[in-house]
């Protein structure tokens, strides 16, 4: 079974590096033309589910995907992006500004991140990793070539690879940041899950993949199921 992770196309708030977190907006018209292209990844596919955060900008974004197919999609909570509490709805650059030392311990993924509201790496791993559990757990009966479509956010996104990947948390900002519509798979046989592809592109061409600080025979982006 092949679970392909989408994030959302790109919103206004991202464009101008507003914080979004758990608040809603809305993809703008570069978004909505990601999304429309990406359908194409998924226009002679069959899903055997959908899946969406529950968040405005991932319906949004599945929506466009799917186009005219009637694939019955369902929203969960547990998808959405890593809640930032206090800081949701400010610029980063004041938020940068204001807070700078608190904005690093979130950049390194810090577990003494503390925000008013807001969500560890750690919490925020766990969350993502369970709610992709759960959706295998939902699925274990499919057929090895069947394809599960889930959309969501770029923080949560990337420490669920990082899980799979076994890529340490604390070296996750030294990976690039998932772009706007990414596309990613996961691919499950029995208790494996494998990273198979990160931004299209294969797991063993991308930088997770030769990341210095990879633990043991992560080579392939592979760990057994927790």
């Amino acid at each position: 079974m092949r679970i392909h992770i989408v994030r959302h196309g790109q919103t206004s708030w991202n464009a101008i590096r507003r914080i979004q977190g758990q608040l809603e907006s809305e993809l703008d018209d570069i978004g909505r033309q990601q999304a429309t292209e990406r359908g194409e990844d998924f226009k002679d596919m069959a899903l055997s589910a959908v899946y969406s955060s529950s968040s405005v900008r991932t319906r949004q974004t599945t929506a466009l995907i799917l186009g005219e197919r009637q694939d019955e999609v369902v929203f969960r909570d547990d998808l959405r992006e890593v809640r930032l509490g206090v800081w949701e709805g400010h610029m980063w650059a004041d938020i940068e500004k204001a807070h700078p030392e608190m904005v690093e311990l979130h950049r390194i993924a810090s577990p003494h991140f503390n925000v008013e509201g807001a969500e560890t790496s750690q919490v925020v791993q766990k969350r993502g990793v369970a709610a992709i559990e759960s959706i295998i757990k939902e699925h274990n009966a499919l057929p090895e070539e069947a394809n599960l479509l889930i959309v969501s956010h770029g923080a949560i996104m990337k420490t669920i690879l990082a899980h799979y990947a076994d890529v340490s948390l604390d070296i996750l900002h030294e990976l690039p940041t998932l772009s706007n519509c990414s596309h990613c798979i996961i691919q499950v046989a029995g208790d494996t899950r494998r990273v198979e592809q990160i931004e299209s592109t294969p797991f063993d061409q991308t930088a997770w993949a030769s990341a210095d600080q990879l633990l043991p025979g992560t080579a392939t982006g592979q760990v057994p199921t927790v």
